[in-house]
């Protein structure tokens, strides 16, 4: 049985001499370093599990340093590749907060049970993440349904339920038109 693996960040280039990578994180949790003992690095053609020797924060950036890796050259071939770790190793969340790729895949539905579409995105804009609802277009319908931009307020997204996959919003007038 395959575990699910979770993307944390992506390996920019070496660091010094002596093998290290440094790595632009995709978490919210930089200090999760602290906990890492083993990632699994991909990309392709490549898919390999690498023990961190040591590991630390330099400029918003991980550095890490894998056990076979001993010199700028090994770095060098590891450029560019996902880092991975196993899902149920994600740092926990609190009550009501998601991830992301947990989010995305929903079914949308109104408060009144009324189909809106998927969950295909989330543009994270700073202040409030906005959730993109792919319409589905029925048989009867000749052209495409646009996209719908939902703001992730508590005033529109009502429920969320991860085991019954759907998301329940609360639009505002005109948003679904």
């Amino acid at each position: 049985m395959t575990s699910q693996m979770t993307t944390i960040g992506q390996v920019l280039s070496p660091f010094g001499k002596f093998g290290e990578v440094k790595v632009f994180p995709y978490s919210d949790f930089l200090d999760r370093y602290r906990l890492l003992k083993e990632v699994k690095l991909e990309g392709e053609g490549f898919e390999e599990f690498k023990v961190i020797k040591n590991a630390y924060i330099h400029r918003n950036l991980w550095v890490f340093h894998f056990e076979d890796c001993n010199t700028r050259d090994d770095a060098s071939k590891l450029l560019g590749l996902t880092v991975k770790i196993f899902s149920k190793d994600r740092v926990k969340l609190p009550p009501g907060e998601y991830y992301l790729d947990q989010i995305i895949g929903l079914e949308a539905l109104t408060v009144e049970g009324e189909k809106l579409g998927t969950v295909k995105d989330i543009i994270k804009t700073g202040s409030n993440d906005v959730y993109v609802i792919r319409q589905e277009a029925n048989e009867n319908e000749a052209t495409k349904k646009k996209d719908i931009l939902v703001p992730a307020l508590k005033t529109v997204v009502k429920k969320i339920s991860l085991k019954k996959g759907y998301i329940k919003l609360d639009l505002p007038l005109g948003l679904d038109d």
